[in-house]
């Protein structure tokens, strides 16, 4: 893991900073169909990046503590991009399928308000875990120091005040804020959407492009070190978010779908191109470069490209092989990744308990590779209970 306080916190490679977007009872909307004709894939996706989230949190603590030994293995250990770019891409895709579908065409008013519901239950959300995360913190010095809660200790009640105003967010919580900035403005882009699609994703490229060669055009506040400048620019980020979110309103996700079924020419180049950016990342060590374009707070053009990629051939997968989405483990990312908001939450609480303990108890290798192993399992049985809770609450 590489982490700069020179400049702001950035987590590139291994160490994710990763949210989740707030839309009905879950991060991510399912799209309304027929139960028998949902798409696992997207579910299957999502519950990896979410126990990517965990597992990458837990080292985010660990490492920052000198942590001496090998990361546990996650898609991020060997990639340019993180959890979070899926997110985006795949909370995007699903606003501008299930609320903004050009099939339905409903009014931007009408879509205004649905995402503006969303980033009100966000905030809470948002709130809720920020207290919940308070005790660990104020039990350990290092823990506060670390995911920034000393700031909010020593700075008393008016600090509490700039969390509430968005203006600064503690480790693990960051890129909610810019989530509730994408989903807020989401209407504007509509609007441009509706009258001339080619028009608003050229617009959404050029901010991105401008923000991407100007660092300093960003959000003042994010951790409170470094310059004081947001981690996840919402000006970098939107092009990926919005970008899908065009995407989705025309849902070009069932094209590709089904065109991969069965088809080796459309399974096949996802795999390619997964595989060569791999070799791409691994071979800056073996040959002693760096590739150019990767910052995370700018969402690098690099970064956004594997993301694409590592999201396209997990589900090229799934629909290559409906089969393998049987599969137990599939079945119990799927699980993991159905109910994304509240599992988003729980992953956060159990990834700061586990570097709880890793500090304060044991500050091993072989115990940092067993709370991870732990916390994905808590993380499993965490769904697959609040999913029967769901189950037994509706059939009242």
């Amino acid at each position: 893991m590489h982490c700069s306080f020179a400049g702001r916190v950035e987590f590139s490679g291994n160490a994710v900073n990763a949210g989740a977007v707030i839309v009905e009872n879950s991060v991510f909307p399912s799209v309304t169909r027929p139960a028998s004709q949902r798409d696992q894939a997207i579910d299957i996706l999502r519950g990896l990046a979410l126990i990517t989230i965990a597992i990458n949190h837990i080292t985010g603590f660990t490492d920052r503590m000198g942590m001496i030994g090998m990361q546990f293995p996650t898609l991020t250990l060997w990639g340019f991009s993180s959890a979070a770019e899926i997110f985006f891409l795949v909370s995007g895709y699903l606003v501008g399928a299930v609320y903004f579908s050009k099939v339905k065409e409903p009014a931007v008013t009408a879509f205004a308000g649905k995402v503006w519901v969303r980033v009100r239950k966000l905030y809470i959300y948002n709130f809720v875990l920020f207290l919940i995360l308070i005790p660990l913190c104020w039990f350990s010095a290092d823990m506060a120091r670390l995911s920034f809660y000393s700031y909010f200790f020593q700075g008393g009640p008016f600090t509490i005040v700039q969390f509430l105003l968005l203006y600064i967010q503690p480790y693990c919580l960051e890129i909610l804020v810019t989530y509730m900035v994408l989903l807020a403005t989401a209407p504007i882009f509509a609007i441009l959407l509706r009258v001339q699609p080619i028009v608003a994703l050229l617009a959404s490229a050029a901010l991105y492009c401008y923000a991407h060669e100007h660092p300093l055009f960003n959000i003042p506040g994010g951790t409170p070190v470094g310059d004081w400048r947001w981690n996840f620019n919402p000006a970098s980020w939107q092009v990926l978010f919005y970008g899908a979110m065009a995407a989705g309103r025309y849902r070009l996700l069932d094209v590709v779908r089904q065109r991969t079924a069965g088809n080796w020419r459309w399974f096949l180049p996802a795999w390619i191109i997964f595989a060569g950016l791999t070799w791409l990342f691994l071979a800056q060590n073996w040959y002693d470069f760096e590739v150019l374009y990767q910052s995370k707070v700018r969402v690098g053009p690099i970064r956004a490209i594997h993301a694409l990629a590592v999201s396209w051939a997990i589900m090229s997968l799934f629909w290559m092989w409906p089969s393998l989405q049987r599969l137990w483990f599939a079945r119990q990312c799927a699980v993991i990744g159905s109910n994304s908001l509240q599992t988003f939450v729980a992953s956060v609480a159990i990834s700061y308990a586990a570097g709880f303990v890793w500090i304060e108890y044991a500050r091993t290798h072989a115990a940092y590779i067993a709370l991870c192993i732990a916390s994905v399992i808590v993380l499993g049985l965490f769904a697959s209970a609040y999913r029967k809770w769901i189950h037994r609450a509706s059939a009242v």
